[in-house]
């Protein structure tokens, strides 16, 4: 992690405000880190001391659809359009004007979410029909249950998301950074401590409620002094505040879109046999570990900087700092995408076979989906950046009109491999990554033309150099996998033998790229020879 770190530090060093990006997207990248981990210490325990069942997919089913709620109500408008506002009001020196926008967008988006919050309680039953298609694998009542105690988090995280925006916005990184590992920790203890006893799941959903409950007090404990001009007010006809709607309203949508997806994706999924939804889940958070510390550090990081240049006019520096996000985002994902691949089964065996409830069959079927699913980390890495690089322009209907299309697409493609295919649930997978490539290509192409140039020739000369890396590290790891035990081997041992299947991996990625003459790894060569140094 401290690796990671540093090497991140020391890319981009053009000059000051390039530095300034890499210590933002370093902090964030190291508190996403510890997100991600403890999210998925989460994700790990619900299959292994649940089980892949129907009690798991009733759990599951219920967070798909609180989480559906949260991106409609505020998900996407923080980081396409709270966000950049309130930093280019910073940046122009008018935070009063700033926060007359801004403070009317929190009061409007409290009010909805007093609405969403009792309207969801109310039809939950409504809800989780349409979202499992009226399949005959869900449990219906239960998963009615957990939605109705899971739906006041929804009020929670959103408050707690504004807060962190607005940290986010005065680029106090490290204070917004780490409130989600706290939340993680909570529900993770939450499932430790119910998933066996009288209250089960039921009990996993309060205790995921509170621990909601406990992240926002910490986020806005931090923002609480950034708060000062918010006042309670409704300025509906301010500039800024008319601005920021309409960027809200079709990133709103934007955001929706990708949970949409998500639910296309599972509500097919449970037309399987039971237990193929939290199997689908199981793989799904697995390759979004990578792509949550990578990409979605990076974007987060950029979108203040990137808001900054055009808000000041400074168009190629908006290009070379987009370029340079995306060149350091895919060095990382594209090799992460070949491991998943070669090493699917050992990951999933290592990371949740710790009980029988997932037995060997369970490590052949999320293996599988993961396999298909890794192909979506190139693609959603370059999706998540693009997404802000559009947010900064101010732009949220071209990602909204692109993400609609990727709606139809995936529930064609999804019908088409479940009725004529026998990949199974993995072919949901198929259908998300392919779509996500589809997107990944609209997206880059459409800011391209309207940028007049992003660079592409320097990304195209890149992935010549780091794709073949990729394979080359595939091949080695394919050949070493067939020789270590791991199947029948101790936890301990499974442990062990991954971790050296990775180091082989990484050792033999960045030999190859810097024989090839990659810029941005040669950063962390000098990195490891400054440490050695010492």
């Amino acid at each position: 992690m401290y690796k990671i770190k540093q090497a991140v530090e020391e890319l981009l060093l053009d000059n000051a405000q390039n530095k300034k990006l890499t210590s933002a997207a370093a902090i964030v990248m190291s508190s996403i880190i510890f997100s991600r981990l403890t999210g998925f210490l989460r994700e790990m325990l619900v299959p292994s001391l649940i089980g892949v069942n129907e009690v798991a997919d009733a759990y599951n089913l219920a967070f798909k659809i609180t989480g559906l709620m949260y991106d409609l109500l505020v998900g996407g408008a923080i980081s396409a359009a709270l966000i950049p506002i309130l930093s280019g009001y910073i940046a122009k020196k008018d935070e009063e004007n700033g926060w007359k926008a801004v403070g009317t967008f929190i009061n409007v988006s409290m009010v909805a979410m007093v609405f969403v919050c009792f309207a969801g309680i109310l039809f939950a039953p409504k809800l989780v029909v349409i979202m499992s298609q009226n399949s005959d694998n869900v449990n219906m009542p239960l998963a009615v249950e957990i939605t109705r105690i899971l739906f006041p988090s929804v009020a929670f995280l959103m408050m707690a998301g504004l807060s962190t925006g607005v940290l986010n916005s005065y680029q106090r990184f490290a204070a917004a950074a780490f409130g989600p590992t706290l939340y993680n920790l909570g529900s993770a203890l939450s499932i430790f401590i119910f998933a066996k006893s009288k209250w089960g799941v039921k009990g996993i959903a309060f205790g995921v409620m509170t621990s909601a409950f406990v992240y926002f007090v910490f986020q806005f404990s931090f923002a609480y002094r950034n708060f000062k001009l918010y006042r309670p007010k409704f300025y509906l006809k301010h500039e800024g505040f008319r601005r920021l709607f309409k960027l809200a309203i079709p990133s709103l949508m934007s955001s929706a879109v990708v949970q949409i997806n998500a639910i296309i994706t599972s509500s097919f999924a449970l037309q399987f046999p039971p237990g193929s939804l939290t199997a689908l889940n199981t793989a799904d958070r697995t390759w979004q570990m990578p792509y949550g510390v990578f990409a979605q550090g990076m974007g987060i990081a950029m979108l203040p900087s990137l808001s900054s240049y055009l808000a000041v006019g400074k168009v190629e520096e908006y290009k070379d700092t987009l370029m340079k996000g995306i060149k350091t985002v895919l060095l990382m994902t594209v090799p992460a995408g070949v491991g998943f691949i070669v090493l699917r089964e050992p990951v999933m065996r290592t990371m949740f076979k710790i009980t029988s409830e997932f037995n060997e069959d369970t490590v052949r079927l999320t293996g599988s989906i993961l396999m298909f699913f890794s192909i979506a980390l190139l693609s959603q890495s370059i999706v998540t950046v693009l997404n802000r690089a559009f947010y900064a322009n101010n732009d949220t209907k071209t990602p909204l009109i692109i993400g609609v299309t990727t709606i139809i697409l995936n529930f064609i493609l999804s019908a088409v491999f479940l009725r004529y295919t026998s990949l199974g649930v993995s072919g949901m997978a198929l259908s998300y990554s392919t779509v996500s490539l589809v997107n990944a290509v609209l997206l880059l192409t459409i800011l391209n033309v309207k940028m007049k140039g992003i660079h592409l020739r320097k990304l195209s000369k890149f992935l010549v150099k780091i794709v073949p890396a990729s394979i080359i590290m595939g091949i080695v790891l394919y050949f070493l996998n067939l020789i270590m035990p791991n199947a029948t081997s101790s936890k301990i041992m499974q442990i062990t033998n991954l971790m050296i299947e990775i180091t082989v991996g990484v050792l033999v990625y960045f030999t190859v790229v810097l024989l090839l003459k990659v810029e941005e790894a040669q950063y962390y060569k000098n990195i490891v020879l400054a440490k050695i140094k010492k």
